[in-house]
């Protein structure tokens, strides 16, 4: 077993699972949430978050919706959310298969942001047991979100946007982050999900370095799980990544991937339908355990 791991589950034998609310951090300043400990140690469900720039503490409001065997870890790469560090972004396209690595019987699961940056690494294939791709791309997705945005009566954008563009900033990218909140969540919703993820820590650098990154690599899939058990989750009121993207995708399908889409959820599908989320969550856990 790795010792990182190792070290952490001997803290968790000891004090046991309501006890262990302490972060990790290892030599690439990447910093580690143990957040549950469910019965043996088999699986480690690895949850990235989204952004980037989101702390990743908004996905305990999924993890408590799910009942998932095993360890779960909320993991921020240096500079995210309120873990602040002097950081070169491009750092963590080298840091990210590292943090991989340390882990047995990894369980990726990747939202938005968190499940495009892993498309980027082929050896992927040889470490994960199983990944998770909530509400993200294969490809580059704003032409895409513009056009099928259309279809819904939301809020025009256009100057937040553009105060963004012209002056980045902790201020500009709050306002235009608050007006986006429409486009995260269907009407039903909208007003709890505003106070979710504008409560959350949420950087701008990380956020103005990956809208560069994605024109620089021209973003695009490299790695499509050829044997990882794979399950993508796409969601109708979704209109920051559009679910498309990856039905039209052939390469994504695959056996060995599953393509679900919620009718009646958006951006963070679990607030909408915590059911749903669950009961799918569940039928992959035994996909992986097999």
């Amino acid at each position: 077993m790795n010792r990182f791991v190792w070290l952490v589950l001997s803290i968790i034998s000891v004090f046991g699972r309501e006890e262990v609310k302490n972060y990790f951090y290892d030599a690439g300043q990447v910093r580690y949430h143990l957040y549950q400990s469910n019965g043996g140690h088999a699986i480690n469900w690895l949850f990235f978050p989204g952004g980037p720039g989101a702390d990743s503490s908004y996905l305990t409001s999924l993890v408590d919706c799910l009942d998932l065997p095993g360890n779960v870890w909320l993991i921020d790469l240096p500079g995210n959310g309120d873990h602040v560090v002097d950081v070169d972004f491009d750092s963590w396209m080298e840091i990210f298969p590292k943090v991989i690595q340390k882990f047995q019987n990894p369980v990726l699961v990747g939202h938005s942001f968190g499940g495009m940056l892993p498309l980027l690494y082929p050896e992927m294939e040889e470490f994960l047991k199983g990944f998770v791709i909530l509400n993200s791309a294969p490809s580059l997705w704003l032409e895409a979100a513009f056009h099928y945005s259309r279809q819904f009566e939301l809020p025009d954008l256009t100057k937040e946007m553009q105060e963004f563009t012209a002056n980045p900033s902790q201020e500009t990218f709050d306002a235009a982050l608050a007006a986006c909140m429409p486009y995260y969540f269907p009407k039903e919703t909208l007003e709890k999900g505003r106070a979710m993820l504008l409560q959350v820590p949420f950087q701008y650098p990380p956020a103005v370095w990956w809208q560069r990154k994605v024109i620089e690599l021209n973003f695009t899939a490299k790695w499509v799980p050829q044997t990882v058990p794979t399950m993508i989750v796409g969601a109708k009121y979704d209109c920051i990544v559009p679910f498309s993207l990856f039905e039209k995708d052939q390469r994504f399908h695959r056996d060995n991937i599953q393509l679900l889409f919620l009718k009646d959820a958006g951006h963070c599908g679990w607030i909408e339908n915590p059911k749903a989320m669950n009961e799918a969550f569940a039928q992959f856990a035994k996909t992986v355990a097999k």
